[in-house]
């Protein structure tokens, strides 16, 4: 069988700039998810979903710090030929990979800055920097100084997160290892380094301490050795990360070095795909697991007159299970495989992706809006078998398609003509089946051009024989053929290397086409017109990954309607067929001498705000939501333009909230109103296209919003909030609550930096809230405050309140001891009763709370019910604890504890409490079922005092 397709077009030429670029490099594919997060934040403002499930939590020694290992996906990790996590395209198993990556900007800044010929004047560092651990995240960049060329670390979020670097002593800079030191004074030391492309590439977390230099957290790696090159490289991935008493959560991975991207980059994965992840309690012994099961997507690329294949992983499916290997619940989950509803035009290399014949339909994956959205999540099916139906769509941005152009033809002055995926698209005008022996001419109109479309006419002949007479041919070259007659003259024609023929065409109106050759055949063949749509309607660029359109609740398989549905518009509210979205104006790059801006122009590092968003449901009820960016800020005062707000730039701020019901009326609405102000901190350098800008950063200092509820007969009901937030710490320091009475609330806030107490700050606690005070109408009704007045340690000694009477300040409660974890073992309150408490289980959990006594009274009793907890923690979940009642309870019996009031309590540590007994003696027993939910609390007869039961929602 022989294939030709034929394209006939005007001639046109296109002159279009150079466009240099400079390449934009995650090294660790992994790791490198997890800064998107950062960048574009999961908003409706981003057109980016939250979809998180649950994994596993553990609790730590320091109230500020969970571990939380939970799966969550990012659409835009998905975008196309984006290389897949160790859990598949588009997710990642957050808190599990806890590193700082980075985004390397043009090449390594090792590679400049420690080269002997850099002009160290014109020098500056692009490359940028993020961090996550534990739920802390952020981004960073590096700067040096003009004089000295001392380098510094410049944190581009509005947080005090302390930032330390240890530099090379041999080298200008390479950076050897991390340490973040949190908003509470947690400390995390980075210093495992993953190498990539001979520089590296991510610094993974080692351990975390608390303030008082007690380890909390270990994380263990598996070490994977390789070479490259002939030079040797280590890619480290988590294993074990261990809470201190409490338990672990590990890790075991599948290994294919086949998807090592520096040697095959066909396979767009990462080189480990975690297989299997458990919680373990502190005796190593398994509470629960999860299996982790893939699929994989294929992409295709035009290379070279070839078609590349590239193979990327997906996740099909979770399964949550019991230690004895019982399922408890099972996610599975589907992808894109066809890409967006909406057809767009074929690219500007005439007529890919129109007929079923092209040996190139592929070349359009790359670069046509219709495939943004393959490998993108479309269903997930949940453990009742209901699912959940996620529909994306390309990104759109706000482009202006109205601009005079002068048409190079006919020289009339209309609408822009070059070649536009969003405005043009092949229609069919005729198609027929030929047999030679019965006609081999054919004719079809070609449409005539109008005011905003000229009379150029891309014609498109897809052409296919399938028979031959004789059969087989006597002479190979002897097949039919195809020409084109226009007012009976032949137009002559050439084939490319595909038999494809471009032949110019410059009127509408009627065409012949005959059918000949040397021999008889049958066959069929097409023919498709380019034809343009009115431009002025189409304000916009498809493009930079996927937004969602919509998203459907389904009960059950079976299920022939959602049970809900949100579904999301985008356009600007004023203009319909206008896009409301901006590229963020800090994430473009360009190239000036050796400056470069922070971010690059591939498609998965632009970002999109989207000014106007409309969430309809179901019912026909809907919300309108509107939200300024960096440029609005710009445009409404000129002496911004040298500020920089990373929530703004990345997500944009929300300035309206209204909503309607089915019958579009307005049922309440929130307005939001921004002051800004400048911090106190050096700016940084970008590049812009007249040489290089320093860029000031700025954070909201006052926030207030207006709440109004609307009613029947024009009657509403407005209440309004503000924030105030200070600089120093970026901490809330003022609130404010006003109704339509004309009733005002204030709250002010200190911490310790207001209140300068000094060892708390030197360990970077900046959270520790110190006074609170709260006005009603302008009197003071209430006011706390919090002493740290022991230099011993970092723990509260006090509590006061004001005497609202006198306004003079009383203490309300002493913490009397701490333990070396600190855990509090007395207070006293302002009566003068003392309390002790017993900490059990390893020193984690609190066993036995005396009150009337002291610490001293009653510790030396207590060894029995400590050593006894001791030996639960140890003892398998839904163990028989009666054992272990009957000492708490020999406690409590006591004759040198009679005087006191004690409760007790029992514990699975990684699932919940499993008895209370209050000073009453009328115990609680608490009863979880197999997946560790709270089931049920019975008294020790058995009778249910209140019963749970758990049913999956979409």
């Amino acid at each position: 069988m022989k294939y030709l397709i034929f394209f006939l077009t005007i001639l046109y030429v296109k002159i279009s700039a150079q466009n240099t670029t400079v390449d934009v490099f995650k090294p660790v594919p992994t790791v490198s998810y997890l800064s998107t997060y950062i960048d574009t934040p999961v908003d409706i403002s981003t057109g980016v979903p939250k979809v998180d499930l649950p994994g596993f939590s553990l609790p730590t020694q320091n109230k500020n710090i969970n571990i939380n290992v939970n799966l969550s996906y990012h659409s835009k990790n998905a975008v196309r030929f984006q290389q897949s996590s160790d859990v598949g395209l588009g997710w990642s198993l957050m808190n599990a990979n806890n590193v700082i990556s980075k985004t390397i900007i043009g090449g390594p800044d090792e590679s400049a800055a420690n080269n002997p010929l850099m002009n160290m004047d014109v020098f500056q560092f692009n490359d940028v920097f993020y961090y996550n651990a534990f739920g802390m995240s952020g981004k960073f960049v590096f700067r040096k100084t003009d004089t000295t060329n001392a380098i510094t670390v410049h944190n581009l979020g509005t947080s005090k997160e302390k930032i330390e670097f240890t530099n090379s002593t041999t080298k200008y800079f390479d950076i050897l290892k991390f340490k973040i030191t949190d908003e509470f004074g947690n400390q995390y030391f980075f210093d495992k380094t993953g190498t990539a492309s001979y520089n590296k590439g991510a610094y993974y977390l080692s351990k975390v301490l608390d303030a008082k230099n007690q380890e909390i957290i270990t994380v263990e790696y598996a070490e994977y050795h390789y070479t490259d090159e002939q030079l040797p490289f280590v890619d480290y991935k988590p294993k074990r990360i261990i809470s201190k008493g409490y338990g672990e959560i590990n890790l075991e991975y599948d290994y294919f070095p086949q998807n090592r991207y520096k040697s095959n980059s066909t396979h767009m994965s990462d080189c480990y795909r975690v297989k299997k992840a458990e919680l373990k309690d502190t005796e190593n012994r398994l509470v629960q697991y999860i299996d982790f099961t893939y699929n994989e997507i294929l992409y295709y690329k035009y290379s070279v007159m070839n078609t590349v294949t590239y193979d990327t992983t997906v996740l099909d499916k979770i399964s949550r299970k019991t230690s004895q290997g019982n399922e408890i619940e099972t996610y599975s989950f589907t992808y894109n495989s066809t890409g967006t509803e909406q057809n767009y035009g074929p690219s500007a290399n005439f007529g890919f992706d129109v007929c079923s014949s092209d040996p190139e339909p592929v070349r359009e994956w790359t670069d046509n809006p219709k495939y943004s959205t393959i490998g993108t999540l479309s269903t997930m099916i949940l453990p009742t078998k209901g699912y959940v139906k996620f529909n994306f769509e390309s990104n759109q941005y706000y482009f202006n398609r109205t601009s005079v152009f002068q048409n190079p033809f006919t020289g009339s002055t209309n609408t822009s003509y070059f070649h536009d995926k969003e405005t043009q698209y092949y229609k069919l005008i005729t198609s027929s089946d030929f047999d030679t022996k019965i006609n081999s001419t054919f004719t079809f109109n070609v449409t005539p051009g109008s005011a905003n479309n000229p009379d150029h006419r891309n014609l498109v002949f897809c052409f296919q024989v399938i028979g031959y007479d004789p059969n087989p041919l006597l002479d190979p070259d002897a097949i039919p053929v195809i020409a084109l007659y226009y007012d009976n003259q032949y137009i002559p024609y050439e084939a490319d290397a595909y038999g494809r023929m471009y032949v110019p065409v410059g009127l509408p109106g009627l065409h012949t086409l005959t059918v000949g050759g040397n021999t008889t055949g049958v066959g069929n063949f097409s023919v498709y017109e380019l034809t343009d749509i009115d431009v002025s309607n189409h304000n916009y660029k498809s493009k930079y990954g996927a937004r969602i359109k919509s998203i459907e609740y389904f009960d059950s398989e079976a299920a022939a309607l959602p049970s809900k549905t949100k579904n999301y518009i985008y356009k600007r509210f004023s203009d319909n067929e206008t896009s409301s979205g901006t590229l963020s104006p800090h994430l473009s790059i360009l190239q000036n001498s050796y400056l470069t801006t922070m971010y690059g122009d591939y498609e998965f590092n632009k970002n999109i705000v989207y000014k106007n968003v409309k969430e309809v449901n179901a019912d026909g009820g809907y919300t309108k939501y509107t939200f300024m960016g960096l440029d609005d800020w710009y445009a409404a005062d000129p002496s911004n333009a040298f500020s920089y707000l990373e929530d703004m730039n990345n997500s944009g701020l929300l300035t309206n909230k209204e909503m309607y019901n089915s019958t579009h009326q307005k049922v309440a609405s929130e307005n939001h109103e921004y002051t800004f102000e400048n911090l106190d901190v050096n700016p940084f350098t970008v590049a812009n296209s007249i040489g290089y800008s320093s860029l000031y950063p700025v954070h909201v200092k006052k926030h207030k919003i207006i709440n109004t509820l609307f009613f029947p007969q024009n009657r509403s009901v407005t209440t309004s909030s503000e924030t105030l937030v200070n600089k120093n710490d970026f901490n809330v320091e003022y609130t404010k609550e006003s109704n339509d009475q004309g009733d005002v609330t204030e709250t002010y806030y200190d911490y310790p930096y207001s209140k300068q107490i000094t060892k708390l700050l030197n360990k970077n606690m900046y959270k520790n809230l110190i006074e609170t005070r709260t006005l009603f109408n302008g009197e003071v009704v209430s006011k706390t405050e919090s002493k740290y007045d022991e230099p011993s340690h970092l723990f509260p000694t006090s509590v006061l309140s004001q005497n609202l009477l006198t306004g003079s300040m009383a203490t309300q409660m002493t913490y009397d001891h701490y333990d070396a974890k600190g855990n509090l073992l007395q207070y006293t309150t302002k009566d003068g009763v003392s309390t002790a408490i017993i900490w059990g289980y390893n020193g984690t959990l609190p066993i036995a709370k005396i009150t009337g006594a002291t610490y001293a009274q009653v510790s030396s009793l207590s060894a029995a019910i400590v050593a006894a907890s001791n030996a639960d923690a140890l003892a398998v979940i839904n163990n028989d604890e009666t054992a272990f009642l009957n000492i708490l309870d020999n406690f409590r019996n006591q004759p040198g504890l009679s005087a006191f009031q004690i409760a007790t309590y029992t514990y699975d540590p990684l699932t919940g409490v499993r008895s209370l007994t209050p000073p009453s003696g009328i115990r609680e027993i608490y009863i979880y079922d197999y997946a560790g939910r709270l089931q049920k609390i019975v008294d020790e007869q058995g009778k249910i005092l209140k019963e749970n039961t758990y049913n999956y929602k979409p």
